[in-house]
This record gives structure tokens, sequence and C-alpha cells, in this order.
């Protein structure tokens, strides 16, 4: 038998034998598995490779054309294992054709250039740009971003402390253009090989070092609450007024529990029940007088019905003192694609609670990180965020929220209707956790931080995507005969 000798004359040939559509195929395999629910975090590094790939072997309309079908038919696929009733199948396409359309032109770009100067970095910067992007001036928020495929990598997820998402993503896109370089053209370049090896090694170290050291230093802690509900308010019909009236009754015998453990801040979940305008000042009274009674700080959660036909409501908290002054009025900011909700436009604010900078968000709101870097300009310590899931996003959704406190360095109370409900520290730990599926008295009781920390995030902000768009702006210039 002859023995075989994996030369890199060798190893090129072997890529370019193999059919292109396997490289395709492949690639929808690795990206559905490394983003949303039901992935692998490992694949995030590597998930890209096999279009990238195809990409540098094909050229033609036809080709390209099959890469758009197949990014496409990927992102169809993650967006599949999130759709779980009450939710449509038609949002899969909602969100899959978009998302993919935002990475197309990063992919397409970096084929048609990829053989000039500096252009492993093109494909990052341009993926980075593009996310930051959507996650900023669309309603698709941040889903689909390449950070969140290393939900479950507690030291990695430091590093967005100091560039924030953007950051994490770079590095996922430098990785995966490295080892497609590699394997295609045997690149063996400083910035391809030892460059990425030693940034990701840096990360990796940087967020042991980080994570392991805030477990070793005790720092004052406040006592609060995620409550739960009975109700399942969502569309039309709605619950019934007896039924609506003993699930405001319930979440209000789970609040006096829930002080009774000495939680000083409480939040009721999204949509915990629903209000008609007629009787929602009578309604508020009797919340008032439950935060004073028990003397607990409430992040108070419920949906008031505007109209019936067409369905229209706000999705709103009060924010009550523990001496019955309703602090703030909020509406939800950022309501889901096709949410009837009326968008709250008011400034963030943060009120003094026994020390404690409290802000508050609802749901998706979170999935956006420039509310984030709002409360992290106003020095917030812990954001309650009164939330609403549904099975397919559970616990993927949470742990996106967890990406929120690392950034701005606050802790975050999430009160999850349908999902995970969890009090998660500056540093992406889960405090405490429950879920809404499971038999339990629907009462998370928690310590957290009652002081925030400073991450450099917070201080620079996206920086890392201006530097990104400089770059691309840089190579532009430096190739400019070749994009006339």
């Amino acid at each position: 038998m002859k023995s075989l000798k994996f030369t890199r004359h060798n190893l090129k040939i072997d890529i370019k034998n193999i059919k292109a559509h396997w490289f395709l195929l492949t690639g929808i395999l690795t990206m559905a598995l490394s983003h949303m629910t039901i992935s692998i975090d490992i694949l995030g590094w590597f998930s890209m490779v096999p279009f990238l790939i195809y990409l540098s072997i094909t050229r033609g309309l036809k080709s390209r054309l099959l890469f758009v079908l197949a990014l496409i038919a990927a992102w169809s696929i993650i967006v599949m294992k999130i759709i779980s009733p009450p939710i449509p199948y038609m949002l899969i396409f909602m969100y899959s054709i978009p998302i993919s359309l935002f990475h197309l032109p990063a992919y397409l770009i970096w084929a048609k250039y990829k053989d000039r100067r500096y252009s492993v970095l093109l494909f990052p910067a341009m993926m980075v740009v593009l996310e930051w992007i959507q996650y900023t001036f669309t309603p698709l928020a941040s889903w689909g971003v390449a950070a969140y495929t290393q939900k479950e990598s507690i030291y990695v997820l430091q590093s967005i402390s100091i560039f924030g998402m953007a950051g994490l993503s770079f590095m996922i896109y430098w990785v995966n253009i490295s080892i497609a370089n590699i394997l295609v053209k045997k690149e063996r370049s400083f910035i391809t090989c030892i460059l990425p090896i030693a940034s990701l090694s840096l990360l990796i170290l940087f967020g042991a070092l980080r994570y392991e050291k805030s477990n070793f230093k005790g720092v004052d802690t406040i006592t609060l609450a995620a409550v739960g509900t009975d109700s399942e308010v969502g569309g039309i019909p709605l619950p019934t007024w007896d039924k609506n009236e003993k699930d405001i009754e319930e979440i209000f015998k789970r609040t006096k529990t829930a002080t009774d453990f000495g939680a000083e801040i409480v939040a009721w979940n999204e949509g915990a029940f629903y209000l008609k305008a007629i009787n929602e000042e009578s309604w508020i009274d009797s919340i008032k007088q439950l935060a004073q009674n028990t003397e607990v700080t409430l992040v108070a959660s419920y949906v008031l019905l505007i109209s019936e036909s067409p369905f229209m409501y706000e999705n709103k908290y009060l924010l009550i003192d523990s001496k019955g002054h309703v602090l703030n009025t909020y509406l939800k900011h950022q309501p889901v694609p096709g949410e009837p909700a009326i968008k709250g436009t008011e400034p963030l604010q943060t009120f003094n609670v026994e020390g404690t900078n409290l802000g508050g968000v609802i749901c998706y709101d979170y999935d956006f990180p420039y509310l984030a870097k709002e409360y992290g300009n106003l020095k917030a310590d812990i954001v309650a965020v009164p939330s609403s899931d549904w099975r397919g996003i559970d616990p993927l959704h949470t742990k996106m929220a967890a990406f929120r406190a690392i950034e701005q360095g606050h802790s975050v109370l999430r009160s999850t209707r349908f999902g995970l409900s969890a009090a998660i520290n500056p540093y992406g730990k889960m405090a405490s956790q429950m879920s809404s599926f499971d038999i339990n008295n629907k009462i998370m009781i928690s310590q957290l931080p009652a002081k925030g920390i400073t991450t450099a995030y917070s201080l620079i902000g996206d920086i890392l995507v201006y530097l990104c768009i400089a770059f691309i702006l840089f190579f532009v210039t430096m190739s400019k005969r070749y994009f006339i």
C-alpha cells in the first residue's frame, strides 16, 4: 500500500477535486448547528468555512445564485429551530431572508477581491459593520449575530466587556476566513495564522482571569425577585375578565410572598395581565397600595388595551417605589415586528433604590445593544427586564440578555413568562434562574450586586465598528483600480 503524503500541493488539489455543491451542503449544516437553539458553540469558529471555500473555488453568476439560495436555506433552518406554538411558520422567512441579505454583500465582495492584500480582514470588517447596521437601525435587532454562537462559553464572553459584540464577532469571522485561506490558498502569513491564534488565546486568557477573579471578591448585594403570572394574554381573543382578575389576585399574593423572603425589588413578567382604560386608574391605585404595604419597589408590567378592532395596546410597566409613588411609566421601545403595541419614545431613566441605580426595559428592547448602552451612560446598577418568550427561544433569549450585562457592567433581572427568568450579574453569571415550564410557585428570589462595574465598552462604545468602517475605506482606496 502506498503511503499518503499530505503536501501543500496535494491538499490544494484535493479540495478542488471535491464537488462544489458538497461545500454548500456542509455549510448549510454547520451554520444551522452553530446558531440559535440546539447549537454547538465550537462550530461557530469554523461554521462559515465551507461557504467561504465554495466562493473561493467557484465563479460565475450561477454559482453565486446557488450560494444565495444556500445562505437563505441555512438561515431558514436556523430560524426554524426557534419556531414553536404560538409563533407562525411564516416568521421563518420574515427573519431568514433579511438576515441572509444583510450578510450577503460581505461574502460576495470578499469573494471578488479575496486575492487583494489585507483581504483576510475585509470579510470580518464588513460582517461586523453589517451586523451593527442590523441591530442598530432595523427591527431585526441582534438576532443572527455571530457573537451569540458563543452564548455558553463564559470565558469567551468576557471579551465583549471590551469591544462589545462587534469584537467577538470580528474574532469569529477572522478565524473562519483564516481557516478557509489556509485550506484553499495554503496561506501561512502572520495575519492569517499567527495573529488570529494569538488573539484568540489572549481573548480566552483574559476571559478566564476576569471571570474567575470576580468569584473571589465579595460585594454588597440587594435581594430581588422575579414574580410570574398565570396569564396567557396575547392576541385576540383576550382571557375573560374573571380569569384576568384571578391572575391579578394571584400575582399580588406572589408579590407579598416574595417580600416575606426579603425582596426589596420585585419585577413582574411582561404582560402579567391586561387592563382597560376604564379600569386602569383603580388598578394602579391597588398596585401602589401593594408596593406601600409590602415596602417593595415594584416593576409592575401589564398590557393596557387600546382597542380590539384593530387590536392595539400599550405594553408597559410602572416603576413604583416602596412608598407607593409611581416613579416612571415605561412603554416598550422596540415592539417585535408585527406586535400591535404603541412604541415608547420616552428617554431612559434610572432611579435610586436603596443606593442602587435601577432602570428597566421590556423583553425585545434588550436585543438592541444601543438601549443597554444608554443605561451604561446612566451608570445603571441593575436593569429589570419584564419579558415574555415562547418555547422555541427558551432559554436562548435570556442568555442573549446576559450579553447586555457583560457589555455595560450592570446586572439584569429578567422576569419571564413562557421562558427562563434569571438574575444575571455583570459577568454574565446567572445567580439564580427559574423556568416557567417547570412546576414551581413562579417566585424566584435572588441576590445581585448592589453596584455595577465599569467596562471598557461602556466607555469607548462601538469604536471597533468605526475602525472597521475606516479599514473598508482604506481597502477601497488601496485597491481602487480593481473596483472601477
